[in-house]
């Protein structure tokens, strides 16, 4: 799969995989879940916004919000498994994730900056403006970004192929993470990986 950076090459990493997974039934365990959220470090996730003269504070990464929620008392939210998994390794990582069923995504992936007026309808957020903001985009438009992921792409209950991403500043121990990532969804969900890599 080719994802071009484009304007942003060499001012992000972005860490990612595909892989195939028979879903159904299955469950992520929660024993990191503890020590995630103890060891998580929210300066990764706000060092990506700031190298784009975003607020974290204002809009944050996605990581950081489920982190917030966590430490004041709210559930891990247990969706899907492999939602859950990944939701699961942004506290691991520290860093926000995108999540897409890949079947849904048309063509190449691009990588870059909102223009003025571009957004996308969010998973249970409402429209998401892009404006300014680090997002990805195939054929048919904008689809993801490290704060919510659109509606078009999310993943269902028949989803079978997946596409996940780490949106990650420069600097950030990409390879490590990207291993971590592999290693525990094959662990927790048996998964195939297709294809990863690293695009900076």
């Amino acid at each position: 799969m080719r994802i071009e950076l484009r304007e942003l090459k060499g001012k992000i990493e972005l860490p990612y995989g595909i892989f195939k997974c028979e879903c159904k039934g299955k469950t992520v365990p929660l024993d990191e879940l503890k020590n995630a959220i103890e060891n998580f470090n929210r300066e990764w996730g706000r060092k990506l916004y700031k190298a784009f003269g975003q607020d974290p504070t204002k809009f944050r990464p996605s990581s950081e919000a489920l982190w917030r929620r966590i430490k004041k008392g709210g559930n891990f939210p247990e969706v899907h498994p492999a939602v859950d998994a990944i939701n699961l390794l942004s506290l691991i990582n520290s860093i926000p994730y995108g999540l897409y069923d890949f079947s849904k995504i048309d063509g190449n992936i691009t990588v870059r900056i909102g223009k003025e007026g571009e957004g996308y309808e969010g998973i249970r957020r409402g429209w998401i403006n892009l404006e300014g903001r680090l997002l990805l985009e195939d054929d048919k438009g904008p689809f993801g970004n490290p704060t919510g992921d659109s509606l078009r792409t999310a993943v269902e209950e028949n989803s079978e192929t997946f596409l996940y991403v780490i949106f990650a500043p420069r600097g950030y121990p990409s390879i490590k993470s990207n291993q971590i990532t592999m290693e525990k969804l094959k662990k927790w969900l048996d998964v195939e990986i297709i294809e990863y890599g690293l695009r900076r």
